[in-house]
Formats: structure tokens, sequence, C-alpha cells
């Protein structure tokens, strides 16, 4: 099988799923919770909501939950079924069946989180932010983010069956307790470097929350260096996976 067909089934897979069908509901909800702040303030009086629903709502809830369900999913779903055996021995190089799946949990991730995305981005332009600059710094912040927590997962899902538990724990406890209070630990929390790049698009005399000490262009290599140790560590373990 082609890597193209490889990616178009990984992705109705993961589309066509129940769980995403329900985990969709969680960026419509920000959408709509932003557009209802739109509704009734003003101009003046939603300029401080922008940062938390981009960096807070947006890039440290939205995305790496969904990023966590979908993430887990392409591998999970598959041991589950006991077809992780077949998968293998019909699909060679090895690497593309990983690199196909974690392509199809990240776009499947950034579409899902398209509403959230688009209604943060009209809320910064409408407190009179630079456009460009709002689009861009949502854009990246969700492109990246999503890639980096996607390729964790799907790491994760192929070390361990508490894959879910495992995620949940990193996201809920280190993400927003542990590297809230202790700077030294937000080197270690994705979500640190995702609001950092989302910053772009915030005014910038607001707090966006637990940022990384790195400057934009830094961060983002860091969420592409996460994404690609991941994967190659994913490719690894694959290659050495017990699937019998």
């Amino acid at each position: 099988m082609s890597s193209t067909g490889l990616y178009g089934f990984a992705l109705r897979g993961v589309l066509l799923r129940g769980r995403t069908a329900a985990f969709a509901a969680l960026p419509l909800l920000v959408a709509v919770a932003v557009v209802a702040v739109m509704a009734l303030t003003s101009v003046a009086s939603r300029y401080g909501t922008v940062a938390p629903f981009t960096g807070n709502l947006l890039t440290g809830l939205v995305v790496p939950i969904v990023a966590l369900v979908l993430g887990i999913g392409v591998f999970g779903d598959e041991r589950d079924s006991r077809t992780l055996p077949l998968l293998r021995s019909l699909v060679r190089p090895r690497w593309q069946v990983v690199v196909t799946r974690w392509a199809a949990a990240w776009s499947a991730t950034v579409l899902l989180c398209v509403p959230a995305a688009v209604a943060c981005a009209v809320l910064g332009v409408s407190v009179n932010l630079e456009a460009t600059r709002v689009v861009a710094g949502v854009a990246l912040a969700v492109l990246l983010t999503a890639a980096a927590y996607t390729a964790v997962f799907v790491l994760l899902s192929l070390l361990t069956r508490r894959a879910l538990l495992a995620g949940l724990a990193y996201v809920v406890l280190w993400e927003t307790f542990l590297a809230g209070l202790a700077p030294a630990l937000r080197g270690l929390s994705i979500g640190s470097y995702g609001r950092r790049v989302a910053s772009l698009a915030v005014p910038q005399d607001v707090p966006v929350g637990t940022v990384a000490t790195l400057g934009v262009g830094p961060a983002a290599v860091v969420l592409l260096g996460i994404t690609a140790v991941a994967l190659v560590l994913s490719v690894l373990r694959w290659r050495r996976l017990d699937v019998g």
C-alpha cells in the first residue's frame, strides 16, 4: 500500500470513530463561548479575554485533549481489535505506518480545532490587534502544538496499554499544575512552548499563562524537535513491539 493510501485509510479510521465526534464538541463549545463574549461585551471589556481563550483554552486545553484522544487511538484501537500483526505484516517499510498514522492524527486534530481557532483569531482581530499577526499566531500555535502532542501520544500508545491515563496525567497534572508552580519544569511542558507561540496573537500587555522562557521562534523549533524525536522513538518502538 502506498503512503497516500495508508494516510487516507488511517485518516478515515480516526475521523469515523464515535468518540471523535464526541470530542469535536469541545472546540465547538469554545467557539460558541467566544461568539457569546463578542456579542455581549464591548471591545474594551473583551480585550483581556483574548489571552485566556487563545493561550489557556485553545492551546492549553482543547488541542492537547483532542490530540490525546486521536493520538492514542491510531494504534490503541488496532491493539484492542488484535489487528496489529496484520498491519505490520502488510506494510513495508514499517516506518511508514508510524508516520502516516501520526499524520492522520495530527490532521484530524487540527481539523477538529478549526472552529475554536477561527473564533480565537476573530476575537483577537475584534480588539484591534494586527490581523496578520493574530492569524499567524493562532495558526502556528495550533499546528505546532498539535504536531508535538500527537507525536508524544502516539509514542505513549506504543509504550503502554494505559496511554489514556498516562496522557491525562501529563496534560492535567504536569501541564496544568506542576509546570505552572515551578518555572524550572516549564522546559518539559509542550503547552508552555505552544503558549509562547500563541503569544503572537494576544495583546502584549496581557499575561498568556505558563510560557517557556524562550522567544517565539526558538519555541517553535522546540515543538518541531519534540515532534521529530517522538516520531523517531515511535518508529524504533514499532519495530520492536510485540504484537502477538
